[in-house]
């Protein structure tokens, strides 16, 4: 386990986050830039991270007013770290983690019927996301919601979206965040 990751806003503030070796979180630059153009849309919001690694930016969003965060990682290390984050932060109630891929997970939550309002993935940069992954988070957003997805500037021409538009792209150094809504049906 490294720590660092810090929280930069909200009530927890300044709480360093630990986090398993071998993740590349969300830099700081780029969580502030999300977390300024969300501003205090994301209070009372319940919230789906994907690829979770350290949990860092569902962790600021419940700092900043979130109501609750589902956390997703295939990781067993990264899924214990974030539990243990959620317990030192108070978060036990508002917080859960779940070990499973984001995928199958997502498939899940549409046989369930669960939506959330904002959806934030951060995949590794070497994974390919498939169409299917699109439609699913489209299928798993509130009518209003907001997915947001960080990649490399380079990688961020995606082809086979359906399900989504895309609104906004904002350029942080290499990195992207993509801004979608889902389509009406």
């Amino acid at each position: 386990m490294k720590s660092g990751i810090e929280i930069q806003g909200g009530e927890k503030r300044g709480f360093k986050l630990k986090a398993p070796r071998g993740i590349r979180p969300t830099q700081s630059l780029v969580k502030r830039s999300l977390f300024d153009r969300l501003g205090p849309w994301i209070v009372n919001r319940r919230m789906l991270e994907l690829f979770a690694g350290s949990g860092a930016v569902g962790f600021e969003a419940l700092s900043r007013g979130a109501s609750e965060v589902v956390f997703v990682d295939r990781s067993r290390n990264a899924v214990l770290s974030i539990m243990e984050n959620a317990r030192k932060l108070g978060y036990g109630d508002r917080a859960k983690a779940v070990r499973r891929e984001a995928l199958k997970f997502l498939r899940e939550l549409r046989e369930r019927g669960d939506k959330f309002d904002f959806v934030f993935a951060d995949p590794p940069y070497d994974l390919q996301l498939s169409p299917e992954f699109f439609d699913l988070v489209g299928e798993v957003l509130e009518k209003e919601g907001l997915f947001v997805l960080e990649l490399r500037w380079k990688d961020r021409e995606i082809k086979g979206i359906s399900s989504l538009e895309l609104e906004k792209e904002v350029k942080l150094g290499d990195t992207a965040l993509l801004f979608f809504g889902r389509l009406s049906r």
